[in-house]
């Protein structure tokens, strides 16, 4: 004889059609048509599946199963609830409830959806607790058995209000799994209860006790805790977690006599809403048996309390996040610049750290001749001067919404682009660069002592192309930082500041992006630096169209054009005439003895560009 089924059903016409679809040797049906009914036949017939429509009333479909839920000889039966039309929360009363399955009254896939049912039903009836319970069926025991459902149901509901209380404390998990596991443990009536959890710095354990609970009862339970912790998040099996006693004034020892041994032991694992990641376990351990009642509020609470325990970690981490970004870049990144990282953050869930590339201005700047002026100091001079030297330049660097990377000895390394990027990151950049220029003579040098003839001044190099952002070191020492050939270049550009004789060079990618009317750009020469293959056209920027007239920039573009051509005795008149308006222009003397050299030994294979090898 083939799995039997007992379906309730009032319909007669859907009877017919249960009976032709599911015809055959495999399954053995019966019918019935009401609750009354089909609590006689469960006993009577003893099937392997019982099914019944979502739409059954007095009592209800899920009424129903839940009455048989807490009937011990129907605990484990295979229950299906089907429905042709199903209401929107039909899925959810089934789950709720504890039917197996809820089925969709399809024809196509019906037959399947009971096949898989009856290959998890398995025929193994006690028949002796079957008779005695049938001895004790009457419409008295289904009442008894209603009400005792009722009353869990209000325990219930009482349950799920304190744990709608626990999203108060969501900043504070610590308080979150106090009350949690104070609850668990009063309700299902066990001297002590346990979470394990994984927070940002790793896994953490928490218990709550009986007072009189003895020394090595603790120490056996919180090992079985920790290894079931281990089979969930295997990457922490081996860490040794020393799990936090919370203290509490409730009296869990009257659930702890000593005169029966803690047996009885049940375990749960904490998922996220989507059951896409296992983030902790939780425990409880008891006297004598728990009762099937309890254990089902034990599970039920276990995993209505896996949302508000994710969001408590999601606060938490957050806060974590937060709190680390304003450590690491509160000295160097404008506040507001923080603020809005943080609320990035927060909408999208990135991590701080997670290596991305990204368009960024790099700003190299450097103290001209600082070996020079080292050497005529004490180091406490040096230090001090630096400090105040610093400080102005950081000031501005954050007004213009740059981030300082790094102090390297006297030069800075700032970005403007990350970690929060703008529309207009190189015009910031080249602004940041003109005011440090500028804010030079308000540095007080202090006892500081200028080699002879020598004048304060820095080179500042600025260069605008994609790098690698992210946090870079050890797990020791880490920095948000950028890496890639374009930070070279840019560090590169700032070496060139010497050659030419300006303050401040900047790369094409610059003058692109920041706009060639923003500023008095000059171009300077093509280059071809260390580690490029291609020449970079450089340009300086110049404190106003005055500084350099009108008639020595037409002479100085002219002799550029000639010099690329390879012209050089043509392109040095241009240069000399360019320093009759200029005398001590550097490019101009440096182009013009380039010409002068370039007559007597041509360069082979000239394409335009002068070669830089060296950093």
């Amino acid at each position: 004889m083939g799995k039997k089924i007992l379906i309730l059903e009032t319909s007669t016409t859907l009877q017919k059609i249960f009976a032709k679809i599911l015809s055959g040797d495999a399954y053995s049906l019966r019918f019935v048509s009401s609750g009354r009914e089909a609590f006689s036949a469960l006993f009577d017939f003893q099937p392997d599946l019982f099914l019944l429509n979502s739409g059954i009333q007095q009592p209800r479909s899920f009424e129903i199963v839940k009455i048989l839920r807490a009937m011990e000889p129907f605990e484990d039966l295979i229950i299906g609830i089907y429905a042709n039309f199903p209401a929107p929360l039909d899925e959810v009363f089934a789950r709720e409830c504890g039917a197996t399955a809820f089925v969709q009254l399809d024809p196509k896939t019906f037959v399947k959806r009971v096949d898989a049912l009856a290959e998890i039903a398995e025929p193994k009836i006690d028949h002796e607790i079957i008779d005695k319970a049938r001895d004790e069926f009457s419409d008295g025991y289904l009442f008894l058995k209603t009400a005792e459902i009722l009353h869990w149901e209000e325990r219930k509901n009482a349950m799920f209000s304190s744990l709608i209380d626990l999203i108060d404390n969501l900043e504070n998990i610590e308080n979150i799994v106090k009350s949690f596991l104070l609850l668990i443990a009063e309700v299902c009536e066990v001297p002590m209860a346990a979470i394990y959890i994984l927070e940002n710095d790793g896994p953490h354990g928490y218990f709550v006790s009986s007072e009189n609970m003895e020394v090595k009862d603790i120490a056996d339970f919180l090992t079985v805790c920790q290894d079931d912790f281990g089979k969930v998040q295997v990457n922490y099996s081996d860490t040794k977690i020393r799990p936090k006693r919370l203290a509490t004034e409730a009296r869990l020892d009257r659930f702890y006599s000593r005169r029966v041994r803690l047996s009885s032991y049940e375990s749960e694992t904490l998922k996220s809403p989507s059951d896409s990641e296992r983030f902790g376990t939780v425990h409880i351990v008891s006297e004598g048996n728990i009762m099937s009642e309890k254990r089902n509020f034990f599970v039920s609470c276990v995993r209505n309390t896996a949302a508000i325990f994710d969001k408590a970690l999601t606060v938490k981490k957050n806060m974590f996040f937060e709190k680390r970004i304003r450590r690491a870049f509160s000295r160097f990144v404008p506040e507001q610049i923080i603020d809005s990282l943080v609320m990035q953050a927060d909408d999208s869930g990135d991590k701080l750290g997670v290596g991305e590339t990204r368009a960024v201005a790099i700003l190299f700047s450097d103290i001209r001749s600082f070996t020079n002026i080292s050497e005529k100091n004490k180091p406490d001079v040096l230090v001090a001067f630096l400090n105040r030297y610093f400080s102005t330049m950081v000031e501005i660097i954050k007004k213009h919404g740059g981030t300082i990377d790094k102090f390297i000895g006297d030069a800075i390394m700032a970005e403007f682009g990350t970690p929060v990027s703008y529309e207009d990151n190189c015009r910031r950049a080249v602004s940041a660069a003109y005011e440090m220029r500028e804010a030079l003579d308000s540095v007080e040098l202090g006892d500081l002592v200028l080699p002879d003839g020598m004048k304060f001044e820095i080179g500042i190099g600025i260069h605008y192309g994609d790098v690698i952002v992210g946090s870079i070191g050890s797990k020791d020492k880490t920095d948000y930082s950028v890496i890639g050939d374009n930070v070279n270049l840019a560090s590169r550009l700032e070496g060139l500041t010497k050659t030419y004789g300006s303050q401040i060079i900047v790369s094409e990618s610059v003058l692109e992006d920041a706009g060639e009317a923003a500023f008095s750009f000059r171009h300077l020469d093509d280059v071809r630096v260390k580690g490029k293959k291609n020449a970079v056209p450089v340009y300086a920027v110049d404190r106003s169209e005055e500084e350099f007239p009108v008639a020595y920039k037409d002479a100085y573009v002219k002799g550029m054009d000639l010099y690329k051509q390879g012209i050089w005795n043509l392109a040095k008149d241009y240069f000399t005439k360019a320093l009759t308006f200029v005398s001590e222009d550097k490019a101009a003397k440096l182009m013009l003895s380039r010409c002068e050299e370039f007559i007597k030994n041509p360069p082979e294979n000239w394409d335009g560009a002068i070669a830089f090898l060296t950093k």
